[in-house]
């Protein structure tokens, strides 16, 4: 539903921009791929320029967790296809509007065409993410603590789960995202970096039993994002 209303925008935008005869750098839509330090995420977005150098924005961030692995680990096992899909890895959405601010472009040479070059274009802006707080199915510690010790052979047991929820979850965050890259035609190819205060985890942080905490995720105070992407006027 969110990719309709995202490509709804787009196509507003186009038939507001040729009905108006603007100039064709006032509505951009963009898409990107990032990877923190715990999670890959796809975003997808809009955004309204005002004047060559100052906007607004809106986009949609998916992302998913490496299931406690690195990086590294979690790309090898996606490429060999050693690992199964797990219900449990956490996924999260979060709309993200912001405040758009562009440097004029710089031309690379003197045969470049007028307004092709390198620009600098820096984003802050706030996070509103869901899942809030997430249920999840744990093991009963209780019956694992009756199961008696076997000296000789073994026996299958089913162990029963019990349904926690998390409490407490965070849904509000701030982030700031710069972008490099080099704007040619209708087109901005440029890799980004962005820093705030999100974490994939908060849905499922405080998912107690029995008053312990049944995950151990890393606390970060802020999180770091490198991505690739493009965008296109019109």
């Amino acid at each position: 539903m969110t990719i309709f209303f995202i490509l709804f925008l787009l196509a507003f935008g186009t038939l507001s921009a040729s009905a108006q005869g603007e100039e064709p750098w006032r509505n951009n839509g963009h898409i990107e791929l990032g990877f923190s330090q715990d999670a890959w995420n796809m975003e997808i977005g809009y955004a309204r320029m005002f004047t060559p150098y100052m906007g607004v924005g809106a986009s949609v961030l998916m992302d998913n967790e490496y299931n406690g692995k690195s990086l590294v680990d979690y790309l090898m096992e996606s490429y060999t296809d050693e690992s199964d899909y797990d219900p449990d890895d956490i996924m999260r959405f979060s709309l993200i509007p912001s405040l758009i601010l562009r440097t004029p472009v710089l031309p690379l040479s003197k045969r470049t065409d007028r307004g092709d070059g390198v620009l600098l274009q820096v984003e802050p802006a706030l996070m509103f993410s869901v899942p809030v707080n997430e249920s999840e199915d744990v093991p009963d510690a209780d019956f694992i603590a009756q199961i008696p010790a076997q000296k000789d052979g073994f026996h299958v047991y089913t162990v029963p789960t019990v349904r926690v929820k998390n409490t407490g979850g965070k849904w509000f965050y701030w982030r700031m995202k710069a972008s490099l890259g080099y704007k040619q035609g209708a087109g901005f190819f440029y890799v980004a970096y962005s820093l705030s205060d999100y974490s994939v985890y908060d849905s499922r942080r405080n998912i107690r039993l029995k008053g312990k905490p049944v995950h151990n995720f890393p606390k970060r105070k802020f999180c770091g994002t490198v991505s690739v992407g493009v965008s296109l006027s019109f």
